[in-house]
């Protein structure tokens, strides 16, 4: 399992015309890429700043997703707003709460 962490610093007026390109694109196209298994958008509530958190399957699944022309153009929108800092995690630890 390998996280990507995208984090978008944005004009607070902008915050939420990212938030829904990114939801869009989420809904309709990167939930579909094979390798594909989770992801969160998360909103600073000050407005300056959108994380991606996605969860996909391997390196492979992330390579292809990158090179697919169907998703660069979709995420063009969205990095004409704020161009992401990436970052790529192997998940060393997960823990849920306590019943």
């Amino acid at each position: 399992m390998l996280v990507v962490i995208s984090t978008f610093a944005v004009a607070p007026e902008r915050q939420r015309e990212l938030l829904d390109l990114l939801r869009a694109n989420a809904d309709e196209v990167l939930r579909h890429q094979p390798g594909f298994v989770t992801a969160d958008l998360l909103a600073a509530p000050d407005g300056t700043t959108v994380v991606n958190h996605a969860r996909w399957t391997d390196a492979a699944a992330i390579r292809a997703m990158m090179d697919d022309p169907v998703v660069r153009a979709r995420m063009a929108p969205a990095w004409a707003i704020a161009r992401p800092v990436v970052r790529q995690f192997t998940v060393a630890s997960s823990h849920v709460a306590a019943e």
